[in-house]
């Protein structure tokens, strides 16, 4: 039998199928889901269905896995999931120069009727498959798509691995690269996804959830701005909205360094000076900084000054250190508007700056710092991660000159390309009227203790929020929380080495409740932190407080959120 010469009938049985299940309005069981996963394979995605000029689309392969349980590997756990049909696809691009948009689309046979689309992070570049878990996810949360979402992921539209280490942002020098990364492929990918769930599940998904940190989380603010109709609920964390303001900051924080490093030995002393100075703000001397906006103004670090003022060794700070640090917390001001009139970047907060910021690397250290001087063009493997994502930016996206001395560089001297990519990347627009006039509900969060960005950037987001809208309709569609001593990535350590602190919470179930049932987010949400393999004992709890609380210590055992309560600096 031609097996081969079937498949446009078993293909287009299954789409009448579809047809009549979708006139019925039911969904295909869990069987016939499984059955059609392949025939996926051979759907053509509509070039109508995607809402912005772009190049076909296309379905390059379905594969439905199967359930497998949660296990533990090589001392690591692996978290259940349930049988999927794995959709990975392309979507071409306009220029022939330009790369296509990779997309993987996971659909459960047993869904929910809702689908979830993870953010990326960072200059992106690697495709985001939708299996991992959320950021700041306890061990033992569920996965979404064991949760029953659909869920999906991109790469934003271009590869990293076609570029040189060191480069990442060298993607940003042709247009429609840089387009679909500010904020047309994560729409573009949206809409191919509903196309296929559509088709698969005989009806689009009933809810559209966005949910990203980082640059994933400026992801998720552009949709609501750009797209306020595609989405109902978004989660996003330490967003990088104001992106231009960002990485002209980190250019201001690294450029002294060519002359005076800052080492990373001296993070230690940062770091003991600001617990010295705020730490018993919260009523409890643990080594965290709970309050954060009441630390600000408390700490000197001109005590810590060498003799003289020159370097004298890592047990002191010299005066282009302190400058350094003076820098970091002032804010960035540039002499001309971004998009949507901001004119500065804000200060970083104090506190929390011996952290380690993923599995080992300390979080100043990783951001500011790094391992051994600038150097141009970047170390990749020793320079910070701010001079690798400052000069990029400058080389590749405004000046477009690979070769260019960023040491020199002055952002009135590109003044219409600054304002083109600002207009491009920056999520800074408080008008979320039309998203929030359809029901849609925004969930932000903060980290007091991040060097990556500054956490007063989403605090000042926030307010400009209430003020455009009235505090009203904020009330009813936004929450704001702040995880004291949380770095960029979550983690977080009482000073000088301590014990780690609560910062694991999950966001989607409280945002699902939000959308779905009108059930608002309480105003502090429990953190924790819990022992990495089952049974995932649980090691300590904290609130995280809704702006503008912290958590307060009020007496009892202080790895017990009940401890503690919310208090306003």
């Amino acid at each position: 039998m031609n097996h081969s010469a079937l498949r446009p009938f078993v293909r287009t049985a299954l789409a009448l199928l579809a047809l009549a299940l979708s006139a019925c309005g039911t969904v295909p069981d869990a069987g016939q889901l499984a059955a059609s996963c392949a025939s996926l394979a051979g759907h053509a995605i509509a070039p109508g269905a995607i809402g912005l000029p772009s190049g076909r689309a296309s379905i390059a392969s379905a594969v439905l896995a199967p359930a497998s349980p949660a296990t533990v590997n090589a001392g690591a756990f692996v978290p259940a999931l349930p049988q999927f049909c794995k959709v990975s696809g392309t979507i071409a691009s306009r220029d022939p120069a330009a790369q296509a948009i990779n997309f993987q689309l996971n659909l459960p046979t047993t869904w929910n009727g809702k689908a979830l689309q993870y953010g990326g992070g960072g200059f992106n570049g690697v495709l985001i498959t939708g299996l991992a878990p959320l950021r700041d996810a306890a061990p033992d949360d569920l996965l979404p798509i064991a949760r029953g979402y659909a869920t999906f992921g991109q790469d934003s539209g271009h590869q990293a691995s076609a570029f040189a280490p060191g480069e990442p942002g060298a993607f940003a020098s042709n247009d429609e690269m840089l387009e679909n990364f500010a904020f047309a492929s994560y729409k573009k990918v949206k809409d191919a996804a509903v196309d296929i769930m559509r088709a698969y599940y005989a009806r689009p998904p009933q809810r559209m959830y966005y949910f990203g940190g980082s640059e994933g989380g400026r992801e998720g603010l552009a949709m609501a701005q750009r797209f306020p109709a595609d989405y109902d609920g978004i989660v996003s964390v330490v967003p990088v909205i104001n992106w231009t303001g960002l990485f002209h900051a980190f250019v201001r924080n690294q450029v002294p360094q060519h002359a005076d490093w800052l080492q990373p030995e001296k993070t230690a002393l940062i770091a003991r000076a600001t617990s010295n100075a705020c730490d018993a703000l919260d009523g409890l001397a643990d080594g965290v900084v709970n309050n954060y906006m009441g630390c600000q103004a408390r700490v000197d670090l001109q005590p810590l000054r060498c003799p003289g003022g020159s370097d004298a060794g890592v047990h002191c700070l010299s005066d282009a250190e302190l400058r350094l640090v003076r820098d970091i917390h002032s804010p960035y001001v540039f002499p001309f508007p971004l998009a949507n009139g901001l004119t500065a970047y804000p200060p970083w907060l104090y506190g929390h700056e011996d952290s380690l910021d993923g599995p080992s690397a300390v979080s100043m250290v990783r951001w500011v710092s790094g391992t051994a001087a600038p150097a141009s063009p970047p170390d990749a493997a020793r320079n910070s991660t701010q001079w690798i994502y400052g000069s990029n930016w400058v080389r590749h996206a405004i000046v477009r000159d690979k070769g260019y001395d960023v040491r020199g560089y002055r952002p009135e001297d590109f003044r219409d390309r600054v304002q083109k990519t600002s207009a491009l990347m920056d999520a800074t627009n408080p008008d979320l009227s039309a998203f929030f006039a359809r029901g849609g509900k925004l969930i932000l969060r903060e980290n007091a203790g991040d060097r990556a960005q500054s956490a007063l950037m989403g605090i000042q987001y926030h307010d400009a929020l209430v003020a455009r809208l009235g505090a009203g309709a904020a009330e009813g569609s936004v929450r704001l929380y702040v995880s004291p001593g949380s770095t960029h990535t979550g983690n977080a350590r009482a000073v000088a080495g301590g014990p780690v602190v609560p910062t694991m919470v999950d966001l989607l179930d409280p945002l699902d409740r939000w959308v779905s049932a009108g059930s608002a987010p309480a105003n502090a949400l429990v953190q924790v932190v819990k022992a990495p393999l089952p049974p995932f004992a649980m090691q300590a709890s904290r609130p995280m407080c809704r702006y503008p609380g912290y958590p307060h210590y009020t007496g009892g055992d202080p790895a017990q959120a009940s401890s503690y309560a919310c208090r306003a600096s």
